[in-house]
């Protein structure tokens, strides 16, 4: 029900938001500057609140603070009309939401790794509330009723996640470890680097999609209601990946899947780049669901094999600072020059090369 509320409050927002301030007069190289702020608060945020719930053994209480905090500010954007403003708006949005997924994942891992259950069959549920906030809201949003995407993302954030954390389950580390001993564990290892490198790439690409997939898909001549079909065709495949990802996975190691998956980020993103119509554009999303099912469990089960004990939630954390922290940052005020310089097909092309230098590096790494 967390994930299912949680990436429901996301996927009511991510695929418009940046649709709502162009409407607001800015230009793609504001809307770049602003899609570079979450990330940055994203390496003070996760790590904070992070190890303020590892250490304190407080993820109920952090969680609901969060959730109350964030959806409260949602509702702040409506009010808003210059870059400055939705500059702080957004710093203290992610400040608050940013954390959450992290906390959770370091939760919902000690919980099945006890049980001997599957990770993937607990965030399908993510994927669902996902495709179902965007896809239905699509149905109702028009240029005058944007502000439909702030509302009902308040609503499942600052109502819904923050009763439910309330009762989340949680397994109590049997010991702590000081942060800073933890970190100097999971950088010592050979191979952590080069991944955490991969990770900052493959962000740098993300935010390109993320940030400038809806922008495309009017550039090419869709509406609204086009951006939520392309992005319920985003998350389609994600479920069946996930819900089958246990007994698929264990066939290969983290080393193949992680690349793998990251190869098919390649070549999609590159055809996105030169898709000229709405309907290939949603043709060519669905196997992103296939990508990252596969990515984002291999990644959250490779963190959570190789964290310190009672640094679970921190080790989660560090996905957050790399991937949605530097990379994200430094790809989406270079996506926002090259869309006014140069168009979607350039940055989804610079997205691609992203993702084939991260996997260059993570085998390099690998083979260390």
């Amino acid at each position: 029900m967390y994930y299912l509320l949680f990436f429901g409050a996301v996927g009511s927002l991510i695929p418009f938001f940046n649709i709502y301030l162009q409407q607001k007069g800015l230009s793609g190289a504001q809307i770049g500057w602003l899609g570079s702020i979450p990330p940055l608060v994203t390496l003070i945020a996760n790590p904070f609140w992070g190890g303020v719930a590892d250490r304190w053994q407080i993820y109920r209480q952090v969680l609901f603070l969060c959730a109350l905090s964030a959806g409260g500010v949602s509702l702040l954007f409506l009010q808003a009309n210059s870059f400055w403003l939705f500059m702080v708006l957004v710093i203290i949005l992610f400040f608050f939401r940013n954390p959450m997924a992290a906390i959770v994942d370091g939760t919902v891992m000690s919980v099945v790794t006890r049980l001997n259950a599957s990770y993937g069959r607990q965030r399908l549920w993510g994927t669902t509330g996902f495709l179902l906030a965007s896809l239905v809201l699509a149905q109702f949003l028009t240029p005058q009723t944007m502000n439909l995407t702030f509302w009902l993302h308040a609503t499942l954030l600052g109502l819904g996640c923050a009763v439910l954390s309330i009762f989340i389950p949680v397994e109590p580390s049997p010991q702590n470890t000081r942060l800073r001993q933890g970190l100097k564990i999971l950088l010592g290892q050979p191979h952590y680097l080069s991944f955490f490198i991969a990770l900052i790439l493959m962000g740098i690409g993300l935010s390109c999609y993320v940030g400038f997939l809806g922008l495309h898909v009017l550039a090419v001549g869709g509406t609204e209601r086009h951006v939520g079909l392309v992005w319920a065709a985003n998350s389609l495949l994600e479920i069946p990946m996930m819900y089958f990802g246990a007994s698929w996975f264990a066939r290969f190691s983290f080393r193949r899947l992680i690349p793998g998956a990251m190869l098919g980020y390649v070549v999609i993103w590159g055809l996105i780049g030169l898709a000229n119509s709405v309907w290939l554009i949603i043709a060519v999303v669905l196997g992103i669901g296939l990508c990252y099912g596969v990515y984002w469990v291999a990644v959250v089960g490779f963190v959570a094999k190789t964290a310190p004990v009672g640094l679970r939630a921190t080790s989660q954390a560090m996905v957050g600072i790399a991937m949605n922290g530097f990379g994200w940052s430094i790809g989406s005020v270079v996506a926002g020059y090259v869309w006014d310089q140069l168009g979607g097909g350039a940055v989804f092309g610079f997205a691609s090369l992203c993702a084939l230098a991260a996997i260059a590096i993570f085998l390099k790494g690998c083979r260390q």
